[in-house]
């Protein structure tokens, strides 16, 4: 039986949140051009939250109804240990579900611990599946292991692997139904955000 919550969070219009996002590190390994300028000064390592503190705030947070968590970054996956943050999250008392949005680079040998640390909803960004259009887009390369990443999440077990494209008229209109495809021969969850 679930106990009635005393203060849930609630905004001005009345809304309850039951959902927090938490940026685990503001360093990305990719500078896509609708996100991040080729040039960045990240944050000192020191002056991140340590993941006691993340789980100290998490448990402080959830009686108040939240009982989703989603991790972010920058890059989250950049975030060294990051499947003890997420096992520790998962152990708390009224957390339901830890969800994570990774730009995938690093996903391929974390899926599977991340998996088995309790994380179950995954968002891979992928935006085109031409690597010219690709690197024009992140300024990096990497898609072939953005790939890899994708299909190692399906064979950890996360069902379903959601991916987002965010769409650029005059840039990303050629990668609509090749990434819709892509999306349906792989069993994947695929979400156009307009930019």
């Amino acid at each position: 039986m679930k106990l009635p919550i005393a203060n849930p969070l609630t905004d001005t219009f009345g809304r309850v949140h039951n959902n927090l996002r938490i940026s685990v590190t503001d360093r990305c390994n990719l500078r896509c051009t609708y996100c991040m300028p080729e040039e960045v000064t990240f944050l000192d390592k020191h002056e991140l939250l340590t993941f006691e503190e993340i789980t100290r705030f998490v448990e402080i947070v959830a009686p108040l109804g939240i009982d989703k968590i989603r991790l972010t970054g920058g890059e989250p996956l950049l975030r060294r240990d990051l499947p003890r943050l997420v096992s520790m999250i998962c152990r708390i008392p009224g957390i339901k579900d830890v969800g994570l949005t990774t730009n995938g680079i690093l996903l391929a040998h974390l899926a599977q611990p991340l998996f088995d640390a309790g994380l179950r909803r995954i968002n891979v960004s992928l935006d085109a599946l031409d690597p010219g259009r690709f690197r024009q887009l992140s300024r990096r390369d990497g898609l072939e292991r953005v790939i890899e990443g994708i299909l190692a999440a399906k064979k950890a077990g996360f069902e379903p692997v959601k991916i987002n494209a965010v769409s650029i008229r005059g840039t990303t209109e050629h990668e609509v139904a090749p990434l819709a495809r892509f999306a349906r021969e792989h069993g994947l969850e695929m979400r156009f955000i307009e930019y």
